[in-house]
């Protein structure tokens, strides 16, 4: 049998859990062949499920020396814990020699100095990938530096490629709407489909699939895992909280500091004994939350956040994607966005306070009262129904290749 071979490309955290469920899928099937380029902590994960995974570290030529050099130099001092050292060298020395290609030595030092990696577009380097394997069809998410690359190398070689969407696009509209880009594009609901055709999309290569990452949300596994969570620490007959904290860089101003919720959330269990709380960092952070006592518990990185919200009664985040999650799960929200990427507000799916001053009010409101989320404006398809929404469209576009 002829296989197809299909490239997918994703960063960590809530990208790869968007892919995995669409590989193994498409794994299980036997008519298809499936390889990722894995970016970060992506690249553990699709490792340990035994996918075949490459990285940077994978696209080295001979010739390379110059990137080679800026990579040593680039990846001094990063601690080699959540990305390796090697992955990071060719990383950081593949991008930044083909910006400097580009834009010359002193356009790609004042690039660098002032966006820092949002600099990287690197369209050539990725490109290797594609001339290694020649896939039929290439798959990503929206991430705006290697995955937008992947895609435009795809098409400077007349590959299809299909980019999913996992959010709102606050910001990926910008190439996501432009026809040259991908082949197809894939959408949460139908309130980014229009969003889309607003920024000049054609609608009719627009696909309105959810994300699948979600799909897990209504499975056995995610009920089994609040049951066995909340047995574990003891909390099956309290009240609790999962406070999900995003991915944020030292300095970052869009959220105020972790102390001061801390000490918002502390004031409430101290005020009532049956409450408890969850904290919950992103996969690619770890914070140390010092001594909080038996009534807040720390998620691991390796507990499934969708046990997490299911064994709560309110959620509250800033702007992760897991606010979305709880929200399509059917529980009550409470946001401090900042970030106009998420619009969780508007769309009636949380509700969206504008400093932490009223985080203590929006809490014990949400706990008192259960206000279920809006579903009708994101018009998203039903939970559940994504991964084969998403393969129906990667199906579609198979069948205009010949496998060879």
């Amino acid at each position: 049998m002829k296989k197809y071979r299909i490239l997918f490309s994703s960063y960590g955290a809530s990208h790869i859990n968007m892919l995995m469920p669409v590989m193994r899928a498409l794994r299980a099937r036997g008519d298809v062949e499936v390889r990722i380029l894995a970016l970060t902590t992506a690249y553990a994960v699709a490792r340990a499920e035994g996918f075949d995974t490459i990285g940077f570290a994978d696209l080295w030529r001979d010739g390379d020396d110059v990137a080679r050099a800026h990579g040593r130099r680039m990846a001094q001092g990063l601690d080699g814990q959540l990305v390796t050292i090697a992955e990071s060298e060719a990383y950081l020395g593949l991008s930044y020699a083909e910006l400097e290609a580009e834009a010359g030595v002193e356009g790609a030092r004042q690039s660098y100095a002032d966006q820092g990696r949002a600099a990287f577009l690197p369209v050539a380097t990725v490109g290797r990938a594609i001339d290694d394997w020649q896939p039929h069809l290439v798959v990503t998410t929206n991430s705006p530096r290697a995955e937008r690359a992947l895609i435009m190398a795809a098409g400077q070689r007349g590959i299809p490629a299909l980019a999913l969407g996992d959010m709102f696009l606050g910001f990926e509209w910008q190439w996501m709407a432009d026809n040259d880009f991908a082949t197809r594009v894939a959408v949460l609901g139908e309130s980014v489909r229009k969003h889309l055709v607003e920024k000049g999309r054609d609608p009719d290569t627009i696909a309105v699939t959810g994300n699948p990452a979600f799909d897990r949300l209504v499975g056995d596994d995610a009920v089994a895992g609040c049951k066995a969570l909340r047995k574990r620490v003891g909390w099956q007959d309290r009240s609790g909280i999962a406070w999900t904290l995003p991915a944020v860089s030292p300095g970052d101003t869009r959220i105020a500091p972790v102390p001061d919720k801390l000490a918002i959330l502390q004031r409430m269990v101290d005020r009532d004994p049956d409450l408890r709380i969850i904290l919950r960092c992103h996969p690619n952070q770890n914070l140390d939350f010092g001594d909080l006592g038996d009534r807040f518990y720390v998620s691991p990185r390796d507990e499934s956040v969708h046990a997490v919200i299911h064994a709560v009664d309110v959620l509250f985040t800033e702007f992760s994607m897991v606010g979305l999650e709880a929200a399509l799960a059917g529980k009550p929200v409470v946001t401090n966005s900042s970030d106009d990427t998420i619009p969780y507000g508007p769309l009636g799916l949380t509700r969206d306070i504008g400093t932490i001053a009223e985080l203590d009010d929006a809490l014990t409101t949400a706990l008192r009262d259960r206000p279920p989320p809006r579903h009708d404006l994101l018009g998203a398809p039903p939970t559940g129904t994504a991964t084969a929404n998403v393969i129906a469209e990667i199906d579609g576009l198979l069948q205009q290749v010949d496998p060879g």
